[in-house]
């Protein structure tokens, strides 16, 4: 008779000990990190190279990342220049007369960079920082003579550098336009190209717009 006394009584036990505790699991705090990502674009000018130089890019800043209360940029770059050329020889005789040399090189530069920005007053920032890559470069020649023409080209990737440095200015929360210089390295080809790429000078007006 006893156990089945006992038998409710051990089934209510549980109800009087009362709820059971649970653990308790604090979700982590917020990150207050800002991610930004910006893609633009900018149109300059080879000092030694004497031609035209296009770069588009696409990279991405955290607020987190700062640096001595500079904000710094991680992002990827592709420039584009190309020069042409033709060179015309005159004389006395027909065959020089009509002799000339048609020549062209071009150079792509695939660099990544780092950027460090700071404001200096208003929407007007200050910027310096450097990158490191390849570039592919390219020299044609096409020589015409009395006799018809005569065409080669070679091209090779070679190890480039940069350095930069100019002010920016933010015409609102999205859109930032720049302007400032470059200077770049270029290493040797393996052949030999009419105009070589080595040390110049990039002088450079460009915009971009923060996503």
């Amino acid at each position: 008779m006893k156990p089945l006394l006992l038998l409710p009584l051990a089934l209510a036990l549980p109800a009087l000990a009362g709820p059971s505790a649970k653990e308790v699991i604090t979700p982590p705090p917020p990150s207050n990190c800002l991610t930004t990502w910006f893609a633009g674009a900018s149109v300059g000018y080879l000092d030694q190279f004497e031609a035209p130089m296009y770069n588009v890019h696409v990279g991405v800043t955290n607020s987190c990342w700062n640096v001595a209360g500079f904000n710094t940029s991680l992002y990827a770059e592709v420039g584009y220049a190309e020069k042409e050329w033709t060179e015309k020889w005159t004389g006395g005789s027909v065959a020089v007369s009509r002799y000339s040399r048609d020549t062209e090189h071009a150079v792509l530069p695939i660099t990544a960079n780092v950027k460090f920005e700071r404001q200096i007053a208003g929407g007007l920032n200050g910027y310096f920082g450097g990158g490191l890559g390849a570039a592919w470069t390219r020299a044609g020649m096409t020589e015409n003579g009395p006799n018809g023409s005569v065409s080669g080209s070679d091209s090779d990737w070679v190890f480039t550098a940069q350095i930069f440095a100019g002010l920016g200015y933010n015409v609102s929360s999205n859109v930032e336009l720049y302007g400032g210089a470059r200077w770049i390295y270029f290493g040797d080809p393996s052949f030999s190209a009419v105009v070589p790429l080595s040390n110049d000078w990039l002088f450079e007006l460009g915009g971009r717009f923060k996503f």
